[in-house]
């Protein structure tokens, strides 16, 4: 399958699959969340949580707790709360 980085919204962990979550639809495929972090470009995708990756120009809003991509909220782990503020949106 391929699928284009423009349509995917974030990627969530879940044991030995990752959900991708596009503006169309959403596959699991048999993969790792760090497998995906190295396929994706950096400067579009950023991991914001141990079990999340979110695309950078899909975030409507964000706080120090969470991000809001598409109406889902998903947190940002407490490693990770420094990078949004240096991101550029």
């Amino acid at each position: 399958m391929k699928i284009q980085f423009s349509e995917i919204l974030y990627i969530e962990s879940q044991r030995e699959y990752i959900k991708i979550v596009t503006t169309k639809k959403e596959y699991i495929p048999k993969m790792s969340t760090h497998e995906m972090e190295d396929i994706l470009p950096s400067n579009n995708f950023k991991r914001i949580h141990r079990s999340f990756i979110v695309s950078l120009s899909k975030i409507e809003s964000y706080s120090a707790e969470n991000v809001e991509v598409n109406g889902m909220a998903i947190p940002i782990g407490r490693e990770y709360r420094g990078l949004l503020t240096i991101c550029s949106f």
